[in-house]
């Protein structure tokens, strides 16, 4: 047997054919689907037209509030795949001096 290649059942209960279908043996885990639909986005364009931030934030959280999670996106050479994706949390406004991870 190859790891992660069987359901294993732990109790009474087999896996539903939805929960089977959701997990990932590779992985050794479950899929999820992060939908934002409480929260508000903000996006912040460079001087080529690309995304270069990306925030989001609860409905009606203020530009100049803390409590944005906020992406910084780096490109290739070629300036039109990104490359890198790093994520902070604070306020939007101050989105270029955050300190990105």
């Amino acid at each position: 047997m190859t790891l992660g290649t069987k359901v294993i059942l732990h109790g009474a209960t087999k896996p539903s054919n939805i929960e089977q279908d959701g997990y990932e043996p590779d992985l050794f885990a479950g899929r999820i689907v992060e939908i934002p639909s409480n929260m508000q986005t903000r996006i912040s364009y460079d001087t080529d037209n690309r995304q270069e931030y990306i925030g989001y934030g609860a409905k009606g959280l203020l530009s100049s509030a803390d409590g944005w999670l906020i992406h910084k996106f780096t490109y290739d050479g070629n300036s039109f795949r990104i490359t890198l994706r790093q994520s902070a949390y604070g306020i939007w406004d101050n989105r270029t001096i955050l300190v990105f991870e």
